[in-house]
């Protein structure tokens, strides 16, 4: 019986290191998500623009060109470039979705950049040294880096995330490493496919970044964390090129209000301490107190009641009365018949 326990024992092992592998294309949102409402106000699509050549959702500037048929290109495969592309409303829902379809291509084969960023930022419109935007933001910038300026022991090019207060510098020279609140490595440059991402936030607190990047129609989770993202936010994505150069393209973007399923809806205080009642809560009866603060007990209504069976009893009396009358009545008349008989 032996070998066949260290088979056994051997088959469980290779079958939990399978199963660790599925673990970057796991969703473990997805559960929590009961349904999707597109955002039009902060979603894009070909052609891009009206007959002014503006859009009434969105602002792009710079070095930003728009292709009515295909993209909007952030910059082109050109030295020295910076562009931008930003929602004109702040994203006002507490649970939304951003996914968008992307693209970063060039000439070169070996040496390109310097990437394009994406951002839930306070800030807007601003073109500045972090990817094409400014630094010292206040919000969530997440890179997609294709220019490493200093080693790492992790490959490039690199997704990355940090939160910015404000105060806190974009670090150019080590890639922003000690800044970085989650991150991948991921080969999203010239792929054959298209290439997509897609951005979940949850209960004020819960993000999640998943890509699109090895195969078609294959997502995989790049990082899940706990962050607090201001209130009131702007959708960016910019993009900046230096000495080496790439075409950073937004092909769509889709922003979605997220409705969550029942047991992931935040509760009101008053569910602690309440019943439910048809899956609505009713709050638990009073008890009344004095000025002290001791129960005192709730005295009952007696207006109307109280008259009205005052006055049933008192019908009762009078019908009593009146059958005791009417018999002592019966019984004089039948005594005086009999005495008149008695003479005749």
């Amino acid at each position: 019986m032996r070998p066949f326990a260290t088979l056994a024992l051997t088959l469980a092992l290779v079958r939990d290191v399978l199963a660790g592998g599925d673990d970057a294309s796991a969703d473990s949102f997805s559960h929590m998500i009961e349904k999707v409402n597109n955002l039009r106000t902060h979603s894009l699509a070909p052609p891009y623009v009206d007959s002014d050549l503006q859009n009434r959702w969105w602002d792009f500037g710079a070095d930003t060109i728009i292709n009515t048929n295909k993209h909007v290109r952030l910059v082109q495969d050109k030295p020295s470039q910076n562009g931008y592309l930003w929602s004109r409303m702040p994203l006002s829902v507490m649970n939304w979705q951003i996914e968008f379809e992307f693209k970063v291509d060039g000439s070169a084969h070996n040496i390109y950049g310097d990437g394009f960023a994406l951002w839930i930022s306070k800030d807007r419109a601003k073109v500045g040294p972090v990817f094409g935007s400014v630094d010292y933001f206040t919000g969530l910038g997440i890179f997609f880096d294709t220019y490493a300026n200093s080693r790492h022991s992790y490959s490039w090019p690199r997704i990355s995330a940090m939160m910015g207060d404000g105060k806190t510098k974009y670090d150019h020279d080590n890639d922003n490493a000690d800044n970085e609140i989650g991150g991948c490595s991921e080969h999203f440059r010239r792929r054959d496919f298209p290439t997509k991402a897609r951005l979940t936030y949850l209960k004020s607190s819960l993000l999640q970044l998943q890509v699109m990047t090895r195969h078609h129609d294959e997502w995989s989770t790049c990082f899940e964390i706990e962050a607090k993202l201001p209130d009131q936010p702007y959708i960016g994505f910019t993009a900046a090129t230096g000495d080496v150069s790439d075409d950073h393209d937004i092909i769509t973007v889709t922003t979605n209000s997220i409705t969550l399923t029942p047991e992931h809806r935040p509760h009101s205080s008053n569910s602690a301490s309440g019943q439910k009642v048809g899956g609505a809560v009713q709050a638990p009866m009073a008890v009344p107190t004095d000025a002290a603060g001791k129960k005192v007990k709730r005295k009952t209504k007696s207006g109307s009641g109280g008259a009205a069976n005052a006055f049933l009893f008192v019908l009762k009396m009078i019908g009593v009365l009146a059958f005791i009358a009417f018999a002592w009545a019966a019984l004089r008349t039948y005594n005086a018949q009999q005495k008149s008989k008695r003479t005749w």
